[in-house]
């Protein structure tokens, strides 16, 4: 409905909810997001904003956050058939050799991610911690198997924004997503051979859960783009509807309330617990993006993009990886640079593709998000391998983000010549 009124009432709901979310933040969490709304305020309010005006953008990434907190109702299937806990247990019972618990960790990383996010982290390494992996073969199995689900599943912050900002279809983008990923897969592995070559390696048994759970992903995501060909509809909105009626399906077909019950009973626990600062940053981001637009940052963008294509798309890519970076490292995140930068590539007429665009903004989130010691995604791994953010993305893993990041430029202008 657009109506005033209830663009109103929008706008306040939000805000309501902004404030009981930063009241259970930690105190830096707390600095942070209180930082970027005061910071939108005040620059909505110095370029003559009034009353809701104020509060533009707070609003803009609402349906984005509406999947990172509905996600995890659509693995309720999965953990009521133990599917989850039968596939992290079997990795207990292949742990033999550096290449079998790489390839076990990776493989466990990678299925679960597209649809769990950084929730597939968490579950793999709560099942694993205890077995005295190398950290730094546990790293490389995190990134290596978790980054390339950032490039195209629609689970991910990275795609939903972008793809909504650029006003692309999923179906259309898809192909591209997943050619990288596979590309970036293939070059982990090779990547991982030459760091564990004087080890033998035996055949890893994949068992009928495994397979059960691909079938599970590869049926939602063939629905996902079905009912976008269908509809037309968002694939935000599309993602969302489907987080809430895929367990709800299930639940009448299996119908064992109880055990439904005590898995909604969880979920509630969690968003209410753990929440927080996904809701807090989400709200607050939008608002002091949409905030920057009104600046002078915008003309200075404008010109160094400008200047960049001018020279070569790679020059670009790079200026585009590095703005993004540099505002990660000081902890602005993507969600807040990302758009913007897409925004003003949208609105200048350079010779290269929306889909190019597109992908050198998702890939470039994806980099940031894993070598930004400020990110979630950093953290997560680092504190999993008890070894400080740095160390892990540069010293460890700095020649997988080099080569995959070096193979990108030339698949931006495959990208480019095709579309």
């Amino acid at each position: 409905m657009n109506h005033p009124l209830v663009e109103a009432v929008y706008i306040v709901i939000c805000l309501i909810v902004f404030i009981l979310a930063l009241i259970k933040l930690p105190v830096r969490a707390k600095m942070l997001t209180s930082f970027l709304f005061t910071s939108g305020v005040m620059i909505h309010f110095f370029y003559g904003n009034r009353t809701f005006e104020l509060l533009d953008g707070i609003t803009q990434n609402l349906a984005l956050l509406s999947i990172i907190l509905l996600a995890p109702l659509i693995s309720i299937p999965l953990k009521q058939e133990r599917i989850i806990e039968r596939l992290v247990n079997n990795l207990k019972y292949v742990i033999d050799d550096y290449k079998r618990t790489y390839k076990s960790v990776f493989l466990l990383v990678f299925i679960l991610s597209p649809i769990l996010n950084m929730g597939s982290l968490r579950i793999v390494h709560s099942f694993i911690y205890d077995l005295k992996i190398p950290n730094r073969l546990l790293s490389k199995a995190y990134y290596n198997g978790f980054t390339p689900a950032i490039l195209w599943s629609p689970f991910y912050a990275s795609v939903g924004i972008v793809l909504v900002t650029a006003d692309l279809s999923f179906q259309s983008y898809l192909p591209i997503g997943l050619s990288f990923a596979t590309i970036q897969v293939l070059l982990a592995w090779m990547l991982f051979k030459g760091f564990s070559a004087n080890v033998n390696s035996s055949k890893i048994k994949i068992n009928g859960a495994f397979w059960l759970f691909v079938l599970y992903v590869f049926i939602i995501l063939l629905l996902l783009v079905g009912l976008e060909l269908l509809t037309g509809w968002s694939m935000l909105l599309l993602v969302s509807i489907l987080c809430l009626s895929v367990p709800l399906i299930y639940q009448l077909i299996r119908f064992n309330s109880q055990e439904f019950l005590s898995e909604i009973k969880a979920y509630s626990r969690q968003v209410k617990s753990f929440s927080s600062m996904e809701v807090a940053l989400f709200l607050s981001a939008g608002l002091f993006g949409s905030a920057l637009l009104h600046t002078p940052i915008d003309d200075l963008l404008r010109n160094a993009i400008l200047w960049s294509s001018e020279k070569s798309l790679v020059i670009l890519f790079l200026f585009i990886i590095l703005f993004v970076t540099v505002l990660a490292m000081v902890g602005i995140h993507q969600i807040v640079s990302v758009p913007i930068v897409l925004t003003v590539l949208l609105s200048l007429d350079l010779q290269m593709s929306m889909m190019s665009a597109a992908f050198m903004c998702i890939f470039t989130w994806m980099l940031s998000a894993s070598i930004s010691p400020l990110n979630a995604l950093n953290i997560i791994i680092s504190s999993c391998v008890r070894t400080n953010g740095i160390r892990v993305a540069y010293q460890w893993n700095g020649l997988y983000f080099i080569t995959i990041t070096s193979v990108a430029m030339i698949y931006v202008y495959v990208i480019n010549v095709i579309y």
